[in-house]
């Protein structure tokens, strides 16, 4: 990710306040190096894209789940009832 951000500019704003030279250096490298981890608008639209997708499949495997115990009770039922019945 590219972020603009001006090291020179930041670092002469802390050593402006106060800031010794090698704090300043060493504050300026911390948040620049803390803007690589952060995600893009783009990052979230992949991340959303991705969860959708997979809350599509949960959703799938869980109808044909519940499709197929619905089958399995139907089944339990009749053999039940016809085994009483039969007796």
């Amino acid at each position: 990710m590219t972020t603009l951000f001006d090291t020179l500019k930041f670092k002469k704003q802390l050593t402006g306040v106060g800031f010794s030279q090698t704090h300043a250096e060493g504050m300026t490298e911390a948040v620049r190096d803390s803007f690589e981890n952060l995600a893009t608008k783009n990052d979230l639209h992949l991340l959303e894209a991705k969860l959708l997708f997979s809350q599509g499949e949960l959703k799938n495997d869980l109808i044909k789940w519940m499709v197929g115990l619905s089958f399995i009770q139907v089944g339990l039922c009749l053999s039940v009832v016809l085994a009483f019945h039969a007796g």
